[in-house]
């Protein structure tokens, strides 16, 4: 069994990150992931006929290190502005709001940015990790197929509550996420709006709506994507699929009126967005060689789990607390 100086567990915009800046710097990494993509919610799926995001919706940039990646992304055409602003539905009402900093999407969809992030690295997709042992030399993490993995370092890209079921970090215990309901609704017309999007303020269901078609290419068929909103979600979290489809969507015709519904179908966030921050852009424990990243740190964003894995890396060899 091959050792690598780090095991990554979790694909996600953080887990990238931080291996491609130590892969960089010259470690040996692998990353494990449950899914069979990267990208976390960072995600995107064929609906339809199309693509469609049915997790992260856009993105921002503030960070130069950040910023590089959307260069080349613009550079490349796999990146576009997708908008500066759009209204707020608040008190049965849309409310316009002035322009401000570009939000970006990708025209093949959010997992183009994973995908570009992931390139040279070692992925094994399709490995859920049932345990994780502390040896002499680092840890080893079997998954539920058989497989082992190991590492001197162990980082994990998780959501809070999966770390803590892996390795108990009281550390950790402050950060807390909430969960999403996601409906994804194609159409045979589009809504008549001009609106790509609407943020909902103290509507009783949804918090989010977009005209997801309109980040695609010219002639996309029109598609909706609603979140719904964090208590909402956590007032049917156990609902199957098809309950939460058609509850949802019950809801959505009351907000923007009929709707010509081709196909609709829900998917469960069971960890979506930060409740309760870590307040900290990452955690380190030099002495055990253990690390933890995501959006969690320090209150979400897409940006925010690409600069958690990022700053994780970067800081840890300026300290050389990294064995490269």
């Amino acid at each position: 069994m091959v050792e690598n100086d780090y095991l990554v567990i979790g694909a996600g915009m953080a887990g990238l990150a931080f291996a491609r800046e130590v892969k960089a710097a010259g470690a040996t990494v692998q990353l494990l992931d449950k899914g069979r993509g990267v990208g976390g919610r960072a995600a995107t799926r064929r609906f339809a006929g199309t693509r469609v995001d049915h997790g992260a919706q856009f993105f921002t940039v503030r960070d130069p290190a950040f910023q590089a990646v959307v260069d080349q992304g613009l550079a490349d055409g796999w990146i576009r502005p997708w908008f500066h602003s759009v209204p707020e539905w608040r008190d049965g009402a849309l409310h316009d709001r002035p322009d401000g900093h570009p939000r970006y999407a990708c025209p093949d969809g959010m997992s183009a940015l994973p995908k570009f992030l992931a390139q040279g690295l070692t992925i094994h997709t399709e490995a859920q990790v049932q345990s994780v042992a502390r040896t002499d030399s680092g840890y080893v993490a079997t998954c539920a197929d058989g497989r082992s993995f190991t590492g001197t370092s162990l980082i994990l890209n998780l959501p809070p509550d999966q770390i803590q079921a892996l390795l108990p970090l009281p550390a950790l215990a402050p950060a807390t996420l909430e969960p999403c309901w996601a409906l994804l609704v194609a159409l045979e017309t589009d809504l008549t709006v001009d609106w790509p999007a609407l943020e909902l303020t103290g509507h009783p269901v949804f918090s989010w709506l977009s005209r997801d078609h309109t980040k695609r290419p010219a002639g996309s068929p029109p598609t909706l994507v609603a979140h719904a909103s964090p208590a909402w979600t956590q007032a049917h979290l156990e609902h199957d699929k098809e309950s939460a489809t058609a509850a949802l969507l019950a809801a959505l015709g009351e907000l923007v009126g009929p709707l010509s519904v081709r196909e609709a179908q829900a998917h469960r966030w069971r960890y979506a967005k930060p409740k309760t921050a870590l307040g900290a852009p990452y955690y380190w424990d030099s002495p055990q060689r253990l690390g933890a990243c995501g959006d969690w740190c320090e209150g979400g964003r897409v940006e925010g789990a690409f600069l958690s894995g990022y700053r994780l890396a970067k800081t840890g060899i300026a300290r050389s607390d990294f064995p490269l």
